[in-house]
């Protein structure tokens, strides 16, 4: 059994992971990407900015405390979590791969400053922290249930497009990255783009796009019509569907938005909110799929790998 206070640590390790992707872009969005303008220290001679604390100081040097805060606060989870070690190994490991990423990104956060803020650096410091959502979701809903082994539910045609929207979904951030490296936002007005043509990776952005968008809407109409017929997990199934669907399709609106009223920095900040919302919402999506016995009396894991079958109503 975990305890509230673990649910509430991988809650604020989730929250935490997507708060540095947002904050990661106020530097940009906000030409403070060179606030510090060395690593590991903030200046030649200090860890925190010197002289009068301008807006980019202030923004770079709280996104630092930022990683700072994120690597105190997965110790934390790490030495709160070893008391479980010997029944959920599964938990601690989570943990541990996500503190893991916290030096990593400081490195490459570093790297970054020290290029100038080259936009392929730029991109690659992105990736980390996209990964960390997913898992921290992954992460969050294993405290839910025993760390029993994971059976698959729901259709073969229902898991095989949820892994499809999970693949798009992967191809639309990652082709994203590569527009916002091409576009106005660098992080200092002195940086340089990654020389890609801002149209060309828009367009080629957006097929992914209609794609996610076609392959979520046959998501929901499959997962309502079992729901109809009463199918195992039917309701369980249907819920990420739909939240996906809205996340996509309210990501998928504002991108166009922003694309054609010149990507201004207040609707790019709220298109990178949606971007941490659709990675948790893909992330919940497929491993709703999978699922594990839940904590306390609850039905076993089949030993054939079909669904987990929901307990027959009692007798009246």
């Amino acid at each position: 059994m975990t305890s509230r206070i673990d649910r509430i640590l991988a809650w604020m390790m989730l929250s935490a992971q997507s708060l540095i992707i947002f904050t990661g872009a106020l530097v940009r969005l906000t030409g403070s990407g060179l606030g510090c303008p060395t690593w590991p220290r903030c200046t030649a001679d200090s860890v925190t900015p010197q002289g009068e604390l301008t807006m980019h100081s202030a923004i770079e040097f709280g996104n630092r405390l930022l990683g700072v805060s994120l690597g105190v606060l997965g110790v934390v989870t790490i030495l709160v979590l070893l008391r479980r070690f010997r029944t959920r190994r599964d938990l601690v490991w989570f943990a541990v791969g996500l503190t893991a990423i916290v030096p990593v990104q400081a490195v490459i956060g570093g790297v970054t400053v020290l290029t100038g803020l080259n936009p392929w650096v730029v991109a690659g410091h992105f990736v980390p922290s996209a990964v960390a959502v997913v898992v921290s979701v992954l992460f969050v809903r294993r405290t839910y249930d025993s760390g029993g082994p994971s059976r698959p539910v729901g259709t073969r045609t229902g898991r095989a497009l949820a892994w499809t929207a999970f693949a798009l979904t992967w191809a639309v951030v990652l082709l994203g990255v590569l527009v916002t490296g091409a576009g106005p936002h660098a992080g200092d007005e002195l940086s340089a783009r990654n020389g890609l043509d801002t149209l060309l990776m828009a367009r080629l952005h957006a097929a992914p796009v209609w794609a996610l968008v076609a392959v979520t809407i046959a998501m929901v109409i499959l997962a309502q019509r079992a729901v109809r017929r009463g199918h195992p997990h039917a309701r369980t199934l249907r819920r990420p569907a739909i939240a996906f669907a809205l996340v996509v399709l309210a990501q998928g609106l504002l991108g166009y938005v922003q694309f054609f009223t010149g990507v201004p920095e207040v609707l790019v900040a709220l298109h990178i909110i949606g971007v941490c919302s659709v990675l948790a919402a893909v992330g919940w999506l497929v491993d709703a799929h999978y699922q594990r016995p839940p904590q306390g009396d609850g039905p076993a894991a089949p030993s054939d790998g079909g669904d987990i079958r929901e307990p027959a109503p009692a007798a009246t």
